[in-house]
Parts: structure tokens; C-alpha cells; sequence
């Protein structure tokens, strides 16, 4: 089954390379439990999030799923980096919350943690918010981690 989710369009999530060659099919290459849990922290959180803006003319479009033509996927591969991001496995996305910094949105995850149906690992020390669902070795609900 395939989740789509009643705060955001397919561009917002998937990059552009994606969505222009897979059309809808391209929803497959998201983890349908990373995309509810992102619509279950957009309802509760009660403000708009940014993912990729790029159908409004804005700057965002590798923040969801990232495909092997993103240009940060390229540059990592061309400079002979392992490159093993969540992103690439449709499990993370970097967001903004409207009226929040980053910070304020990674407390407001911490303290409403029994609201998230699964654990979750958020970056630290960053000026957005990154999110994913990749496995942890704890039994922690939010684990902090390094960019």
C-alpha cells in the first residue's frame, strides 16, 4: 500500500529527477511509515512545514527522497565518497516549521515524543531540521545525532 499523505504534495517530498521520470508511481520510493509520521507531526504541531520548495520557484529539492541525479548525491559519488544518507532510501527529510528555528522544532519532537508511533533520529547543531527513521541501538524514541 502506498501512503499519501494529506499535508503534502509529491514535489514537496520526492526530487525533481524522480517525479519527472516516475510520475505518481514515484510515492513507491518513500517509506510510507516516514510519511505518516511526518503528517502526524504537521497535524500536531498545528504550522506548515517546508520540505523541497522547488515547484513555488524556491531553493529546496534535495530535502526528501534524494535520487543518483541530485547534484549532492553526484558530487559525493564523483569524489569517490560512500554515500549511504537515509535520504536515499526514502526514510529522512529536512524540513523548516513556519515561526520555529530548528531548535525549538527538535525540543518540541523531544517533548512530544510519545506522540511518534516509532523511534527517530534527528541531526544536531544544524539550522534546519533533519528527520529519519533509520534504525537505532537503543530503546530511546529520539536519538540526536551528528551532521
Amino acid at each position: 500500500m502506498i501512503y499519501k499523505p494529506q499535508y503534502f504534495s509529491i514535489r514537496e517530498l520526492i526530487c525533481p529527477h524522480a517525479v519527472e521520470k516516475f510520475g505518481e508511481f514515484a510515492w513507491s520510493f518513500l517509506d510510507d511509515r516516514a510519511v505518516m509520521l511526518l503528517d502526524i507531526i504537521r497535524r500536531k504541531i498545528d504550522k506548515p512545514i517546508t520540505v523541497n520548495n522547488y515547484e513555488t520557484g524556491g531553493e529546496f529539492s534535495q530535502r526528501g527522497f534524494r535520487c543518483n541525479q541530485c547534484q549532492l548525491v553526484r558530487d559525493k559519488t564523483s569524489a569517490g565518497v560512500v554515500y549511504c544518507s537515509p535520504h536515499l532510501r526514502g526514510i529522512a527529510f529536512d524540513f523548516d516549521v513556519a515561526g520555529m528555528r530548528a531548535e525549538e522544532v527538535r525540543q518540541w519532537l523531544i517533548a512530544h515524543k510519545d506522540l511518534l508511533p516509532m523511534p527517530i533520529r534527528l541531526e544536531k547543531d544544524v539550522n534546519w531540521v533533519h528527520l529519519d527513521i533509520a534504525p537505532v541501538f537503543t530503546l530511546e524514541k529520539v536519538t540526536l545525532i551528528n551532521p
